[in-house]
């Protein structure tokens, strides 16, 4: 199935806000890839963002708290195929509508890894070492099934936006944009055949493909 966009590709749309991105993301969704619009979850509550919050001893940084109040994560946690099949988003064998495998947490599963990595990384540090495996206030908003990689929002020198952040289990984070606006807005051109999507320029270019009401890169 052919890439739809849904506005003119001619114009290439300056998204000002992570709420405008997101919005012409799950749009975008709705049109042509429907399974995964479903498995998109409800609104988390200001209570369960006060709660992880609490837990976590940071706050959320912003551009996230908006997202998560209008979608509190996805049930599309994998990414899975059976011979030429995809399984169903909203079943056991899922997978996720954003590239690189990433799946977009909610408020709970943010808050579990978080505070699995940060104990983790406390245990690690060796006396007089200023190096931290998690540093805090680095918010894992998307990873891997596996958990192991993923993107990160950086609030931790409070910055706002705060910047995204790549990460792998062997390697150092790198800089991947410079706010999660800029991340979905980078979704949203792949999607609507605009620009292919790369972090930083770096890597292999994707666009995406939809089958079955799904979306795969």
């Amino acid at each position: 199935m052919e890439r739809q966009p849904i506005m003119d590709l001619g114009i290439e749309n300056t998204l000002t806000s992570a709420v405008e991105a997101w919005a012409r993301f799950t749009q975008w969704l709705s049109e042509y890839a429907p399974v995964h619009a479903d498995a998109l979850n409800p609104p988390a509550t200001e209570e369960q963002i006060e709660q992880a919050e609490s837990r976590m001893g940071v706050s959320l940084p912003l551009e996230l708290r908006q997202i998560l109040m209008i979608n509190n994560g996805t049930t599309a946690r994998n990414r899975t195929l059976s011979g030429n099949s995809f399984y169903d988003a909203r079943g056991g064998g899922d997978y996720s509508p954003f590239p690189s495998y990433n799946v977009f947490n909610d408020v709970e599963l943010t808050c579990s890894l978080y505070t699995g990595n940060r104990t983790a990384s406390v245990s690690m540090q060796e006396p007089g070492s200023r190096y931290e495996y998690w540093k805090q206030g680095w918010i894992p908003a998307f990873t891997t099934k596996e958990g192991h990689s993923g993107l990160f929002l950086d609030c931790s020198a409070g910055a706002d936006p705060a910047p995204v952040y790549a990460y792998g289990e062997d390697s150092f984070p790198d800089l991947a944009f410079s706010s999660l606006a800029e991340y979905l807005s980078a979704v949203g051109n792949a999607l609507e055949g605009i620009r292919p999507f790369t972090v930083m320029g770096r890597g292999a270019p994707h666009l995406p493909s939809v089958r079955d009401g799904l979306l795969a890169w």
